[in-house]
């Protein structure tokens, strides 16, 4: 089986209490769109798990950054947060699960977890969502007006949100 990563994504946070949440809801959108709900209670608590651990060691008053990573690869779904914090432990895996700590491209740390994908399915054979050339971000126009959200991408959250229930 290959190595090669067939997509990704990834969402950067502030190590603080809410990041565990919006990790939860990126988990969802992400695997919802990605076609593996199968996966979603086990890649949240995944998250969930990765995520709070750096808050927990995060100092309140000053929290680094980090970056939460969904990759499909070969036979797995694997989660990584990237972060600067130093002596954490190897997450402790969960049934099904494999965990670990490597050095990050940037020069920190990843905790990564890996769950293998529903059905045997490899990563080639997920269904994911067509998608357009990445727009690139817009300047604020000269007058200092805000730029409005992209309405389509407002309708596919919001109908991808009022499509979960809990």
């Amino acid at each position: 089986m290959s190595a090669r990563t067939s997509q990704v994504d990834d969402l950067r946070l502030v190590a603080q209490p809410n990041a565990v949440l919006c990790s939860e809801l990126f988990v969802r959108l992400i695997l919802s769109d990605w076609s593996l709900r199968p996966l979603l209670d086990q890649a949240k608590t995944a998250a969930a798990r990765l995520v709070g651990t750096l808050v927990d060691a995060a100092d309140p008053k000053e929290p680094p950054f980090l970056t939460l990573r969904l990759r499909l690869r070969s036979d797995v779904l694997v989660i990584e947060v990237d972060h600067e914090l130093d002596g954490l432990p190897v997450p402790t895996p969960a049934p099904g699960e494999r965990t670990g700590v490597a050095p990050s491209a940037t020069g920190g740390v990843t905790l990564w977890c890996e769950l293998p994908l529903p059905g045997g399915l490899s990563a080639g054979q997920v269904r994911l969502p067509r998608r357009g050339d990445r727009r690139t971000l817009v300047d604020e126009p000269v007058s200092g007006d805000p730029v409005g959200a992209d309405p389509e991408v407002l309708e596919r959250l919001l109908t991808r949100l009022s499509g979960w229930s809990g």
